[in-house]
C-alpha cells in the first residue's frame, strides 16, 4: 500500500512587551470609561458672530437711503425731465429785455425816415418798422431756440443716468439684505451642526473607542504543514532489502 499524507500542527504566542502590558490595559480602561461617560458636549454658544453696532448703523443708513433716494438726486431729474418736455425752450427771462432793446433802436431809426418825408403814421412805416424790428430780433430768437433744443438733446441723453441710478440704490438695498440673509444662513448652519453632532455622538464615541481598543497587541497563530508517511508494507519491505544487503 502507498504512504498516507499527515499534517504537522504548530502553535506560536506573541504578547506585548510585559513593561507595556499595563499600559494598555490602562488605555483599554480608560476608553471603556470615556465610552461610558456622558460627553462630549457642543460648544454651548453660537459660533456665529452678530452684526456689530457699525455695521448695523451703516445697514440702516444704507436703507434708509435705498427707499429714500438722495434729494438733490430727484430735483435734478425732475428740472432733467422738464428740459426734456420743453418747458424752458421759449421763456427766457431776459427775452423781453432783449426785443426792448432792439425796439429802442430799431424805432427812431425807422421812425426818422417817415418823418422828413412826411408820411409819418402810414401803412408803410408800420410795415417797416415791423420788418426791421423782425429781422432785427430773428437772429437772436432763432440762436435762443437752436439752444433750447441743445438743451433738450443734452437732457434724453442724461435720462439713462438718472434711470440707472435707481437701480443703484436697489442693488444697494439688495446688498444689504444679502448680509442679512448671509447671517440668518450661517446662524441656520450652526443649529444644524449642533443638531449633526448630538444625532452622530454615540456612533462616533464608540467609533473612538473600537479605535483605542482593537489595536494590534499580540495573538495566537496556528499553522499546518501537511508531510508523507510510508505504509506498513513499504517499512517492511525495505527492512528485508537491508537484511538481504547486510548478509550478502
Amino acid at each position: 500500500m502507498g504512504s498516507s499524507t499527515k499534517q504537522a500542527t504548530s502553535s506560536s504566542t506573541s504578547e506585548p512587551w510585559g513593561p507595556q502590558q499595563d499600559y494598555i490595559k490602562d488605555v483599554m480602561s480608560q476608553a471603556q470609561t470615556q465610552y461610558n461617560a456622558a460627553g462630549p458636549s457642543y460648544f454651548p454658544q453660537s459660533t456665529v458672530a452678530g452684526f456689530s453696532p457699525e455695521q448695523q448703523q451703516a445697514q440702516q443708513l444704507g436703507t434708509d437711503r435705498a427707499t429714500q433716494g438722495n434729494a438733490g438726486m430727484g430735483i435734478a431729474q425732475g428740472y432733467n425731465n422738464d428740459v426734456l418736455v420743453g418747458k424752458y425752450l421759449n421763456s427766457n427771462p431776459y427775452q423781453d429785455s432783449v426785443f426792448q432793446n432792439i425796439q429802442s433802436k430799431v424805432m427812431p431809426s425807422v421812425n426818422s425816415q417817415f418823418m422828413g418825408s412826411g408820411r409819418t403814421g402810414s401803412n408803410m412805416q408800420g410795415d417797416t418798422l415791423t420788418r426791421a424790428l423782425t429781422e432785427s430780433y430773428a437772429p437772436y430768437a432763432s440762436q435762443n431756440y437752436q439752444y433750447g433744443l441743445g438743451q433738450m438733446d443734452a437732457a434724453a441723453n442724461r435720462a439713462p443716468q438718472f434711470a440707472a441710478n435707481d437701480y443703484t440704490d436697489i442693488n444697494a438695498l439688495g446688498a444689504i439684505g444679502q448680509q442679512k440673509q448671509d447671517l440668518a444662513q450661517n446662524e441656520t448652519q450652526d443649529a444644524l451642526n449642533r443638531h449633526n453632532f448630538y444625532q452622530d455622538r454615540d456612533a462616533n464615541k464608540l467609533q473612538q473607542y473600537a479605535g483605542l481598543v482593537g489595536a494590534s497587541y499580540g495573538g495566537n497563530t496556528t499553522t499546518s504543514t501537511p508531510y508523507q508517511t510510508p505504509s506498513i508494507w513499504s517499512q517492511l519491505s525495505g527492512g528485508a532489502l537491508g537484511l538481504a544487503g547486510l548478509f550478502g
